[in-house]
């Protein structure tokens, strides 16, 4: 059911299959559990002689419970799952944002007009401004960039406007196609072609090559297709042409914010120092660097997404205290057996390894179902839902490191749920059981 969901479209924009696909798999994370603990039962690596009486019972015990069992497995399972999930798209998002910013803020410096209107059209940077900068010995390009609200396809789009020569010689855009991106942007220039943004590709089915028609102060024209590139800064999708053919289709306005190149000896603290001072009172501008611009991105970032793991962490502890509880239950429901064990010569310190085991392994069942079904849940998150809420894909990013880290976790937490129900199962005696009966 969720490969074949995957493969639906959109309804009406929603990823209502992407959203069946996801819980499909879910489901099936849980119906795994009973299949899981009886491959554990029958498992038979173990040749060392450490622990071996313990482990046997202990599989003996798993075997003889898995309906009982397999609900705290599907639930622990469950959980570690989106857990995964979740991180790897977090992962992969923040690692794209990283990507994304090392491919939009190639420039040093970025400027734009200090006063700006919460609506409406952006201020300008004048002419005079962008003399006084390209005047600065260590500033070897600028670039200018515009942007407007165009209707298409009774959509709301961005047309924006770029310098394409300078964006080709000294900019890396990631271009999704075709593979050479500056040669497109630089053909583009030759052919008066726009590149479009992923998210405007998905929306509208448009591909490298394709004509696209856009309103224009001169009417309606078309435009052919140069290129595709990747963008995370807008859903509605974005046109991009060259600053000279937005000037004769548009208006000769000059852009609303500036992309600095220094040569590479330059610093940019004091290049934006020099340059401040140099603007008069009159010509406010802000100044940012690349260095700066890409710390407050990744704090937000960061910040932003804090709270989903806390939550993943809540719901992991929840189910992983469902399993000490289900441990306990069936302490208590063996008191039988393990009084006979005791007869037998059982200590309490082989009935609590018994019981630690048994926990141990719990915890290694769930991990597995919930890594491998987490993996996979991760690609109808980044492949599926995300793609069709919001038009475009994100780089793939596995997090070794955290993932490592919370199945370590995990496994400690699992085996310490099963502390208690393992001192309980040490206390009982004999006369328990004969002041039962």
């Amino acid at each position: 059911l969720a490969v074949w969901s995957t493969r639906q479209p959109a309804v009406n924009g929603l990823p209502v299959f992407g959203l069946v696909a996801a819980l499909a798999t879910i489901l099936g994370a849980a119906l795994l559990a009973p299949l899981a603990l009886y491959l554990l039962q029958r498992f038979r690596g173990f040749r060392h002689a450490w622990l071996r009486v313990e482990r046997e019972l202990a599989r003996a015990n798993l075997g003889s419970a898995i309906r009982r069992l397999s609900i705290s497995v599907g639930a622990l399972a469950v959980s570690l799952a989106m857990m995964v999930a979740v991180a790897i798209m977090i992962g992969s998002f923040r690692e794209t944002v990283v990507y994304w910013v090392g491919q939009t803020l190639q420039a040093d410096l970025f400027i734009a007009a200090a006063r700006q209107s919460p609506v409406g059209d952006r201020h300008i940077i004048s002419n005079e401004v962008e003399e006084v900068i390209a005047r600065h010995p260590s500033v070897v390009a600028i670039d200018g960039f515009r942007a407007i609200d165009v209707n298409y396809a009774d959509s709301l789009v961005i047309v924006g406007s770029g310098r394409f020569g300078v964006l080709g010689e000294h900019g890396n855009l990631l271009f999704k196609e075709p593979e050479n991106g500056r040669r497109a942007l630089a053909g583009a220039v030759v052919r008066e072609e726009v590149i479009i943004s992923e998210s405007f590709s998905i929306k509208f089915g448009k591909r490298v090559g394709d004509v696209i028609e856009l309103p224009t102060a001169r009417g309606i024209r078309s435009f052919s297709i140069a290129g595709t590139y990747y963008d995370y800064s807008s859903d509605r999708g974005l046109v991009v042409m060259d600053e000279k053919l937005f000037q004769q289709n548009y208006d000769d306005r000059r852009p609303s914010g500036l992309t600095v190149y220094l040569a590479e000896t330059a610093d940019d603290n004091a290049v934006r120092d020099d340059l401040l001072a140099s603007l008069s009172s009159d010509r406010a501008v802000f100044i940012n660097t690349n260095a700066l611009l890409r710390r407050q991105v990744l704090e937000v970032f960061d910040s932003t997404f804090s709270i989903t793991y806390a939550l993943e962490v809540i719901a992991v502890f929840v189910s992983m205290f469902g399993v000490a509880v289900t441990l306990v239950t069936f302490a208590f429901e063996r008191r039988k057996q393990i009084a006979m064990l005791r007869l037998l010569g059982a200590e309490r310190k082989h009935l609590r390894r018994m019981i630690m085991i048994e926990a141990t392994w719990l915890g290694m069942v769930s991990l597995g179902i919930g890594l491998l079904v987490g993996f996979v849940l991760s690609l109808i998150l980044i492949y599926v839902i995300n793609v069709q809420s919001f038009g475009w894909t994100i780089q793939f990013h596995f997090p070794v490191g955290f993932l490592l880290r919370t199945s370590l976790f995990v496994l400690a937490g699992t085996a310490l749920a099963g502390l208690y129900p393992a001192r309980l199962a040490g206390r009982l005696t004999m006369t328990d059981l004969s002041a039962e009966g």
